[in-house]
């Protein structure tokens, strides 16, 4: 006998392994040219053509000149399991059945064994299996994974007799306990009234709608019938177009499986996989969508095709085969007048129901009690063959407004979703289906996120959130379940989602004919829908200017409401996880200081103000040219006075130079009047400059707190400075502004009617006005008093008009305000 080192040695098996090896490293090149299509199909070639290679070159080395003919030979090797039904990847092990009749002049299982310890000494990925024929019967019939294996095999090489008697064996075997093997199957595929969301990072073989499933599928078909080809046993159920559709998607989903194989070694599609997958597949981008969403998306949607095709065949073929738990008289009294059945709060359709057009599948949706239904996989896939036409289509648009008006609209709108209608009903929704949301959030993609936001909607825990929804009347429920499913149609395409989706909304809201006040309202809140959760977990939910910024983008209290409804149901539908009882207590708390703060209206309007010219500066060209952290710095101003006086260029200026601020910055001018600006981050001494600066008639000054502790000054006076004395000027307001000195001022006379003190302004600042007699020095002596207090000034405003100054000061509060209250009172009052 030879060993199995000198068969390596023959000249057919040298080459075989050659030509393997060479396959393998070209394997990666092949599959890009092709992008991907055929692959299997390739790959099972040629693992088919080494086997017989193998083979032959073994039975070469045994019988020399005197070798059998094939059919003479008592072997056949047949590929079973994934590998007879096409369902391989690069990874993938290749599972082969060798059948044989003991023939004692062959010595065959001598040469089984040899065979067996070659294909095993070779790089391919084999798991064998042997049996006699005339033992297979009784030593498979009751095992159902092998079963399962051998359900599906396909003839390699060897006898071909044998081939045909072993699957004469193997339907016996099939046929023994058949309605225990069928159970096994169609255990996967339960419930059929439960069709699950889709991972967004799904194992292509295990996942929902993986490969997994279409083996458990044909396993179901070859034990019903093996003689009639799949297709035809399909035909009995689904059209051509459909079976096509089912195989395309079958082939895209194992090239896809052949692609994470040659790339990242594994099974299961993940965010960091998506670059190397898109360039191996080929894939391009379009206009509106980047190769990153169009490979995940492509990925879900076969998935999910994948998953409703096979539920809806393994039910439709196997049902029959099961007793129904119910009689005639039962089944009949379920019978609904659209043809229908309800059982259980389950609707079924009869397999021989034709399909309907678009509005009258709407009506009879329409046309079930409102509960919370569950729907049967052969309601799904009646709902999928929906017939759509333009004509139809407008109608039953209109008509689909009204299943925002039941107590249950979730059932519906996840039907819809899962038969892939939802899309042609909400055209706005058809760039978001399937879309992933690689964010380390998103527990799903943005059109199933959309619809399960709904549910928590009509599902609400929070007492508090429950009562304001019931609150709404009609019209404000239907408005804010659009909202709900639509808060994020904008994704997917280029700009801010919130933006893009308001706009969205509004066009769809008009088409369904919602009024213009709730239109408007949906608009506000698709706008904002995230930043009630931003600001909650981001943001200082009690300082006056975060809440007032807040209220003036929603401009009214049921706006709030609303918003405050909308983020409880997106929060949750992004993940379960994320609503904690903190997250709760954060939301609930933003809520109830922006509720109260509506009621301040000067305060309101100030922030409505800055948020008008935010607006302004965000569509600026410089702006646009901004770093981001800098943008960002601007829009954290303290101030809104800031923006409510000053214009966009200068906002834009004043930051730059407070971003790249080392150390004081002071411009003393000397044009048709005497003007000072400063930009600072030290304590200074205000009161001293504005003495030695008393001589001009201070006219106007203004102080903003900006941001990292740093403040804008802006002095303007009635009188110029002679241009010989400038640079003098210049040293001495140098100096004072950065003296310690305690200057000694005249007291000026203000009147207790001339001052009014309001402590309780905000709950962060209190307000100060002085409208008296303008004097030589008294803004001096105000700046003096506040110094000698250590009192923070965020903003003011002085301005001198007919002799008379009218100051405004917004004061930071602390503890020491509070207490000396009186005594700041005292000290100003001379009258």
């Amino acid at each position: 006998m030879y060993s199995i080192e000198d068969i390596k040695q023959n000249k057919l098996i040298i080459k075989a392994d050659e030509t393997f090896a060479q396959s393998r490293q070209k394997m990666t090149k092949f599959f890009q040219k092709n992008q991907g299509r055929n692959f299997v199909n390739f790959l099972i070639k040629e693992n088919d053509d080494f086997i017989k290679t193998y083979l032959n070159a073994l039975v070469k080395e045994y019988f020399g000149d005197f070798a059998p003919e094939t059919d003479a030979f008592s072997l056949s090797i047949l590929a079973t399991n994934k590998y007879a039904q096409g369902l391989v990847s690069v990874d993938s092990a290749f599972e082969i059945l060798i059948v044989y009749k003991n023939i004692r002049g062959y010595n065959i299982k001598n040469f089984i064994k040899t065979f067996i310890e070659l294909l095993h000494s070779s790089s391919i990925n084999l798991q064998i299996k042997t049996i006699e024929i005339d033992e297979l019967f009784l030593h498979y019939k009751d095992d159902i994974k092998v079963k399962s294996e051998i359900s599906w095999v396909r003839y390699i090489c060897g006898s071909k007799s044998i081939y045909r008697m072993a699957k004469t064996q193997i339907q016996l075997a099939k046929e023994h306990n058949k309605l225990e093997f069928l159970s096994y199957h169609l255990k996967p595929f339960l419930p059929f009234e439960n069709i699950k969301y889709l991972e967004q990072e799904p194992n292509l073989k295990t996942g929902f709608g993986g490969s997994d499933e279409i083996w458990h599928l044909n396993c179901i078909l070859n034990c019903l019938d093996s003689e009639v080809s799949v297709r035809t046993q399909a035909l009995k159920f689904m059209d051509e177009k459909e079976i096509s559709e089912f195989n395309l998607n079958t082939d895209f989903l194992m090239s896809l499986k052949s692609a994470l194989n040659l790339t990242k070694n594994s099974d299961t599609f993940i965010a960091s996989s998506v670059d190397e997958v898109t360039n191996l597949m080929q894939t391009k981008s379009k206009k509106t969508q980047d190769t990153d969403s169009i490979i995940s998306q492509k990925m879900l949607s076969n998935m999910n095709n994948i998953a409703i095709y096979s539920r809806f065949l393994a039910a439709s073929l196997c049902r029959p085969m099961f007793k129904s738990e119910l009689n005639f008289t039962q089944r009949r009294a379920a019978r609904l007048s659209n043809g229908l059945y309800q059982i259980q709060n389950i609707v079924y359709t009869p397999t021989h129901k034709k399909p309907v057009g678009i509005n009258k599948l709407i009506k009879e949706l329409l046309s079930l009690k409102d509960i919370d239904y569950k729907f049967d996989i052969s309601t799904i896939f009646y709902i999928k063959r929906a017939i759509i036409t333009k004509p139809e289509l407008e109608k039953a648009i209109m008509n689909f407004k009204k299943i925002f008006a039941r107590n249950n609209t979730y059932c519906i709108l996840k039907a819809l979703l899962d038969a892939q209608i939802i899309q042609i009903l909400v055209k706005p929704m058809e760039h978001i289906s399937q879309l992933a949301q690689y964010d380390g959030y998103h527990n799903f993609t943005v059109d199933e996120h959309s619809v399960l936001s709904v549910k928590y909607l009509e599902n609400i825990k929070d007492k508090f959130i429950k009562n304001l929804y019931s609150e709404l009347c009609a019209e404000g429920r239907i408005m804010l379940k659009m909202v709900t499913l639509m808060h994020d149609v904008g994704k997917g395409v280029s700009g801010d989602h919130s933006v893009v989706g308001s706009n969205i909304f509004r066009a769809y809201a008009n088409k369904l004919e919602l009024s213009a006040k709730a239109t408007n309202t949906g608009v506000t809140l698709i706008k904002y829908h995230t930043l009630m959760s931003n600001i909650a977990n981001r943001e200082d939910i009690y300082s006056q200017r975060v809440i007032f910024g807040f209220i003036s983008k929603l401009a009214e209290k049921q706006n709030l409401k609303l918003l405050y409804i909308l983020s409880y149901c997106v929060i949750n539908a992004t993940s379960e996880t994320l609503y904690t009882p903190y997250t709760a207590k954060l939301l609930k708390k933003l809520y109830d200081l922006s509720y109260e703060s509506f009621d301040d209206e000067t305060l309101l309007d100030e922030a409505t103000r800055r948020v008008k010219k935010e607006h302004s500066i965000k569509r600026n060209e410089e702006f646009e040219r901004l770093d981001d952290a800098i943008k960002a710095k601007l829009l954290k101003i303290s101030s809104n006075l800031l923006f409510a006086k000053h214009s966009v260029v200068d906002i834009i200026n004043i930051t730059k130079r407070a971003y790249n601020l080392t150390s004081t910055q002071m411009d003393v001018l000397n044009n048709q009047s005497l003007s000072v600006k400063i930009i600072s981050n030290e304590n200074l001494n205000l009161s001293a400059l504005l003495a030695v600066l008393a001589a001009y008639d201070l006219a106007y000054m203004e102080i903003y707190e900006l941001f990292d502790d740093k403040f804008f000054i802006r002095l303007e006076f009635n009188k110029n400075v002679k241009n010989s004395e400038l640079l003098n000027l210049k040293v001495k307001a140098d100096e004072a502004l950065h003296s310690n000195e305690n200057i000694k001022l005249e007291s000026p006379k203000i009147s207790r009617d001339e001052i009014t003190f309001d402590i309780n302004h905000s709950n962060e600042y209190a307000r100060l006005n002085i409208n008296a007699k303008d004097q030589r020095g008294l803004m001096a002596y105000v700046m003096s008093v506040f110094g000698k207090m250590n009192f923070k000034i965020t903003s003011a405003k002085v301005q001198t008009i007919k002799n008379r100054t009218r100051n405004l000061f917004l004061i930071e509060k602390n503890d020491e305000l509070c207490y000396n209250a009186e005594k700041i009172l005292k000290l100003l009052i001379s009258e």
